[in-house]
């Protein structure tokens, strides 16, 4: 018995030693890591369904505050916000990245949350040693992104059947048989090896029903313990919200001390610990008081998951304000309508273009911009659109200057036919465009980016049609900045938009763009041209500016 014991007791020590210096190995490189990433544009790679991971806060937050304004999925297709958000996305934890992509989504109408937030990437971006520490907590963490876990306290079930004290019966029994091993040996060996593998049986059969949930929350566990460990730090900027921690804390005792069996844990005691956590039913155990009390505590978790999100997402923004070096903090207004303020975007750019060419423009009311294809129209849409959500959430603007309103922000712009649902190109355009119409309101202005408006229809009723929807548009409460190349709408709305352009420049059959927006319309007609400088015939060009002089001239197509 002496020698067992023995042989046990150096598996442990053997065991120990193993883990102890592997964790040391893992701590320097996390440091190391945190150290060399700050501030630098770190490609990361994600899978197929890690956006639909990190979506689900979002999609739950959406689901239970149906009255808060979101941006949309055809907003946030339109602007192709999925790369917009990995490239901000160094964030450590599940928590932060989930908090980082729903802040993304949901603009602030609030100056104080807003300067709030500005204040905590502030600090972070000039306190590298507390930045640090927080980072390397965070790290611990790390991420799950194949557990729900904002699930748990979104869940709207209230009660449910525990099985607890029937785990916890069938984990006293093995103890009971061992008692009974000092008066019976062979009686008390034989209960013993019934209640191992009646145990194992049992663990085995429940764990994979409640495999994923185990997994859920094993980080749950990892979640409440390394929000434990920062609401400790002394940091002044985070007493707010270390305060707030302390007390969710104070009602989740039972999560903050209960353990989980690691599978990845390969050394000898690793995997005797994993035998004990299976004969004692300590998983099913843990899961159980877990599920009860995620029910019952489900606000404070809710809580702890947030500012834990909060402080991660906003570490990675002050990283992202490090690499980008050129962008300014907004001056933004509450405005109920539209005209009491003019707005100022000076030198904005887009956060995806690395020779991004920067462009300026005070907008007291809606413009129509013209001008050739990929002369930079769709790209300016976008790049205002991104900037005004960026004001409105990491508060943080690629520009020299950004004053505006505070808005709801909806476009329609890359629209494709829905095949699935049999509807053609202009029915999801029309579609798109009365979810804005019924957005409007007196309270928030609403701005919208529209480009090539009803462009799936015929000419004669595409303008028509136009016209009256960018009117009725402009007239309730929106700013609209519609790109088009029908000219004709530039003279039917001048009452109503502002005119500005993108050019272009052909000089020795070569075409050049300088990307800028200029004041008044498109006068240039160069698409004939352009058939030329790509190869055409000059039977086709000549052919086709013959007819389209013709028509201009006389208002009549010439029958071929």
């Amino acid at each position: 018995m002496a020698a067992i014991i023995g042989y046990i007791l150096v598996i442990i020590a053997i065991g120990a030693i193993i883990t102890f210096g592997s964790s040391l190995k893992d701590d320097r490189e996390i440091k190391r890591r945190i150290e060399d990433e700050w501030g630098k544009d770190i490609e990361r790679k994600y899978s197929e369904d890690d956006l639909k991971t990190v979506s689900e806060y979002f999609n739950n937050r959406k689901e239970d505050e149906k009255e808060r304004f979101f941006i949309d999925e055809i907003t946030w297709n339109d602007l192709n916000m999925d790369s917009i958000f990995k490239k901000i996305n160094s964030t450590e934890s599940s928590p932060g990245e989930q908090c980082l992509y729903n802040m993304l989504r949901e603009p602030l109408y609030d100056e104080k949350e807003l300067k709030l937030r500005d204040k905590l990437i502030r600090f972070f971006q000039s306190n590298s040693n507390e930045r640090k520490k927080i980072q390397y907590i965070l790290a611990k963490l790390g991420k799950k992104r194949s557990c729900l876990i904002s699930d748990y306290f979104y869940n709207k079930e209230k009660k449910r059947e525990s099985s607890l004290i029937y785990y916890r019966t069938l984990a006293f029994l093995p103890i009971i048989t061992l008692a009974i091993v000092f008066i019976s040996p062979h009686m008390g060996l034989s209960l013993m090896f019934i209640a191992v593998a009646l145990n194992m049986f049992i663990y085995y059969s429940e764990e994979k029903k409640i495999k994923f949930k185990l997994e859920a929350f094993k980080y749950i566990v990892r979640i409440v313990k390394q929000a434990e460990l920062i609401s400790k730090e002394e940091i002044e900027e985070l007493r707010d919200y270390n305060e707030k921690l302390k007390e969710a804390l104070k009602s989740m005792r039972s999560i903050r001390k209960a353990s989980f069996n690691s599978s990845n844990n390969a050394t000898d005691m690793g995997l005797l610990m994993e035998y004990v956590s299976i004969i004692f039913l300590t998983d099913l155990i843990n899961y159980e008081k877990m599920s009860n009390m995620l029910v019952e505590k489900s606000k404070e978790f809710k809580t702890i998951f947030g500012i834990i999100g909060v402080i991660d997402s906003c570490i990675a923004i002050a990283s992202y304000r490090e690499r980008i070096k050129e962008y300014v903090t907004p001056e933004l207004t509450k405005c109920s309508k539209k005209m009491e303020q003019v707005n100022v975007f000076k030198d904005i750019k887009h956060p995806l273009m690395k020779d991004a060419v920067s462009n300026s423009i005070e907008m007291p009311d809606s413009i129509l911009i013209t001008g050739s294809n990929a002369s930079g129209k769709s790209t300016f849409l976008k790049t205002l659109a991104i900037n005004i959500i960026f004001a409105q959430t990491i508060y943080t603007c690629l520009a020299k200057e950004f004053k505006c309103c505070y808005f709801k922000i909806y476009t329609s712009m890359a629209l494709k036919d829905n095949i699935f649902n049999n509807e053609s190109y202009y029915i999801a355009e029309t579609k798109s465009l009365k979810r804005i119409i019924d957005s409007l309101n007196e309270d928030i202005p609403t701005i919208c980016f529209v480009d090539e408006i009803l462009r799936g229809t015929n000419t004669v009723e595409r303008i028509s049609a136009s016209s009256q929807v960018l009117k009725y548009l402009t007239l309730n409460n929106c700013v609209c900045i519609a790109a088009t190349h029908d000219v004709e709408l530039t003279h039917i709305l001048e009452k109503y938009f502002s005119n500005y352009h993108f050019q272009e420049n052909i000089i020795d059959n070569q075409i050049t763009f300088d990307y800028k927006i200029h004041e008044g319309r498109s006068t240039t007609q160069n698409a004939i041209k352009l058939l030329g400088i790509l190869g055409y015939s000059d039977d086709i060009v000549e052919k086709a500016q013959r007819k389209a002089n013709t028509f201009l001239k006389d208002g009549i197509w010439e029958a071929e």
